[in-house]
Parts: C-alpha cells; sequence; structure tokens
C-alpha cells in the first residue's frame, strides 16, 4: 500500500511562520485601534473638562451680575452704570444687534433691547474668565408709561475654558420688585388726628382721592383734621410762586373753611406701614434689610436716592436731597426738621412701633415735593412755614425706578443659550 510522503519540517515552520505573523497583526491592529480609542477618550474627556470649565466660569459670570444688580440699584441710570459712583457713566446703554450676548434675547424682540458690558470687574474664576452683560428693555418714549426698562434684566455672562477653546453662555433673568406698595395719592396721610397749625401750604393732589372719587385730597386720616394758624391748601395753578403759599383767596380749605380735600376716612389702613410695603409693621426688619440704613441725615443731599432707614433723628442738611429723576424714600424713626429754601424730593415716613409724637418741623419756605406719611401708633406735630407738594412725577419715579427697589430672580428664566 502506497503513502504519501511525509510532512516535512520545514513546512510544518513556515505555517507557524504565518499563522505568527497573522497574530502579530491583529494584535497591532487590535493595539492601533485601542490607541485611537484611548486618544479619542482622552480628548472626550479634556473637551468635557473644559466645556465644564467655561460652564462654571459663566455661572460665576451670572452670580456675579445679580450681586452686581443688587448692590449699584442706586447707580442704574438711563445713560448707564456709574459703576465707580463717581457721578459719571462708565458703561453705556447701547441698542442690541447681533452681538452674542444679545442672542440670549428672542430674535423677534432682539431689536426693542439695550445692553452694557461691563468692565473692571472686581475678581475672575481661578480656571477661566468671563464676561458680562446686562441686557434691559429700551426706554418706552411715553414717559408716564411703566415699562421694563431698568427694572427687568437679562444678565448674559459667556465663560472661557482657561486654554481660551472653550465656551459657554447663560442667561438669569432678573427683576427689581416694588418695595412700596400701596398708592401714594395724598400729599399728607397720618394715622391719627391732624392738627393743621403752622404757616404752611399744602399743594393737593387735584386727581385722585383714597375713595376714588377724583375729589382733591390733601389730608388723610382716620381722625379729625383741624386747620389753624396761617395754614392753608391750594391747586397747583392757584399756589403763589412769588409769595411761596396757597393765597387764602383761592385756598380750598383754611382756617374756619374745611374743604372736601381734607379727608377724614373710616376705612384708613389700620397699619399703614403695611398699606405702603405689603407687610405688616412687625415685620419692618424685612423692609430695613433692603434698606441704606443711616444713624442721621447729614450725609444726605442731590445725589440720595432710594430707600434710606434713619435710625435716629433727622436733621435734613441746607442743600437739596434727591432730584426729581431721583427720588429718595426716607423713614425716620425720631424727629424730623430742616431749614432754608431747600427742597427734598420723594416721599417721607415718621415710623415707629412705640406710641408717641411723630414730630416735624420745617422752616425758611423749605419744600417738599412729594409726600409725608405718619405711622397709625404716632401723633403728627407738624409746624413750621414750608410747603408740601404733591408731586405725581417724583412718587411715580420712586415707585417705578430701580433705586426704590429690590432684586428678584425671574423663576424660569434661566437658560444655556450656546
Amino acid at each position: 500500500m502506497k503513502t504519501g510522503k511525509p510532512f516535512h519540517p520545514a513546512r510544518q515552520r513556515g505555517v507557524s511562520l504565518i499563522v505568527t505573523l497573522m497574530i502579530v497583526v491583529l494584535l497591532s491592529l487590535l493595539g492601533l485601534y485601542g490607541a485611537g480609542v484611548l486618544v479619542l477618550d482622552t480628548r472626550s474627556a479634556a473637551n468635557d473638562f473644559r466645556a465644564r470649565q467655561a460652564m462654571a466660569a459663566a455661572e460665576a459670570g451670572t452670580e456675579q451680575g445679580l450681586s452686581l444688580l443688587n448692590a449699584n440699584r442706586k447707580r442704574i441710570t438711563v445713560s448707564g452704570l456709574d459703576l465707580n459712583n463717581d457721578g459719571t457713566v462708565d458703561n453705556a446703554w447701547t441698542p442690541c444687534g447681533s452681538e452674542a450676548w444679545c442672542l440670549a434675547v428672542r430674535s423677534d424682540d432682539r431689536a426693542n433691547w439695550q445692553f452694557l458690558t461691563v468692565t473692571g470687574l472686581a475678581s475672575q474664576p481661578n480656571e477661566g474668565s468671563f464676561s458680562l452683560h446686562l441686557l434691559t428693555p429700551l426706554p418706552d418714549a411715553d414717559p408716564d408709561k411703566i415699562n421694563g426698562s431698568r427694572l427687568v434684566y437679562n444678565v448674559v455672562a459667556i465663560g472661557t475654558s482657561a486654554d481660551g477653546t472653550s465656551t459657554a453662555t447663560l442667561k438669569q433673568g432678573a427683576y427689581y420688585y416694588p418695595i412700596l406698595l400701596g398708592r401714594v395719592s395724598t400729599p399728607l396721610a397720618a394715622g391719627s388726628t391732624v392738627p393743621l397749625n403752622g404757616n404752611y401750604s399744602i399743594i393737593t393732589n387735584s386727581d385722585s382721592a383714597s375713595d376714588g372719587s377724583n375729589l382733591p385730597v390733601s389730608a388723610w386720616s382716620n381722625g379729625s383734621i383741624t386747620p389753624s394758624g396761617s395754614f392753608a391748601t391750594c391747586h397747583i395753578g392757584d399756589f403763589d410762586t412769588g409769595a411761596n403759599g396757597c393765597p387764602s383767596a383761592s385756598a380750598i380749605s383754611k382756617v374756619g373753611q374745611i374743604g372736601e380735600d381734607l379727608v377724614t376716612d373710616p376705612d384708613f389702613p389700620t397699619d399703614l406701614f403695611e398699606f405702603l410695603f405689603g407687610l405688616p409693621a412687625s415685620e419692618y426688619q424685612k423692609v430695613k434689610e433692603d434698606a441704606e440704613v443711616v444713624a442721621n441725615c447729614d450725609g444726605l443731599g442731590p445725589a440720595s436716592t432710594g430707600l434710606i432707614w434713619v435710625t435716629g433723628n433727622c436733621n435734613l442738611p441746607n442743600r437739596d436731597v434727591g432730584s426729581t429723576e431721583n427720588p429718595v424714600f426716607l423713614v425716620v424713626e425720631g424727629a424730623v426738621t430742616a431749614n432754608g429754601s431747600y427742597h427734598f424730593y420723594g416721599l417721607i415716613y415718621l415710623f415707629n412701633l412705640a406710641s408717641g409724637t411723630a414730630s416735624a418741623m420745617f422752616n425758611g419756605g423749605y419744600t417738599i415735593h412729594g409726600s409725608l406719611f405718619v405711622h397709625n401708633t404716632m401723633s403728627l406735630n407738624l409746624s413750621g412755614t414750608f410747603v408740601l407738594g404733591f408731586d405725581k412725577e417724583v412718587l411715580g419715579n420712586l415707585n417705578n425706578g430701580p433705586s426704590a427697589r429690590a432684586l428678584a430672580r425671574i423663576p424660569g428664566v434661566w437658560s444655556d443659550v450656546q
């Protein structure tokens, strides 16, 4: 029987070499694939790290933007932001265009917004950086219309990673909500008997009343209102600027003549603090926390604005306090005095939970443009030779400007707009 040739050892070694080479090639390919996957994973991890770094920087920027808005509410003007508080605008408003930060606003509404870029920031993250931009609606052409300009904001921060290769954009909505909630429609309000025993004049609110009857209102109380001395009330058109007073002949109310403008109201608020602020007087500390708290009025002047809380007596300085555009909401726990032909713009609220006398004396032709309110637990002692004039524009600016408001985030208005 024939048999085949025996398998030669050299041929066996050749097959083994081929198999070995194939295995080496496969292992090399697997190694290259693994190295490629490792490189991709490394790059992905690095990209994710840089993206997180940019996002963290953007988050830091939005938080700093909110803090900046809260701390600088008195320095936000129609022109821009006076960050250094030196009376000049450091960052000006510019209408929105195609800027990256304006893309945070819907395209169909973008033309109605303006922005400023905040420069000179005090701090940046340890890793990465951000640019900060504040957006607010353009002011309405109608000055009597309440609009979102300087009240509603988009805080937009663009974060950048440390190596500059990754960016993230965050937007947070914010709103200055009113601290003053009650409708101030009278130059004088007191939750007690009102003895009008000075030589002063009150310019009435000619077109509004607490009961909505559109009658003139000069004083509003739940007690008796008794004029004496040379006191008189009148409409602004009858006011004698030369004599700086209401002429007796055209007075609505005066000694022996109690007109319809002196309103004794049985529905007068039992808590005037709550009427003004929306919180009971027992919770006054919550309002005080949002105020600039001072011991006296020595530092007040034309640049003063917003909610100022005086813990002691207030001797108003021999200069104007506040302005028509930026009035003052002055809460005083002690007595108020003033002398000279100067002007106060805003609302003075005499407040003390303890029963006692709310003493207010203004002499020398002093003029208050706005209102004077006295808390319910206090009896009013108002005297002097001065003018208390209801001023709709001043009180409107007090209520609608950011300086006398508090800041809050708008719920749900946070987005990563990248």
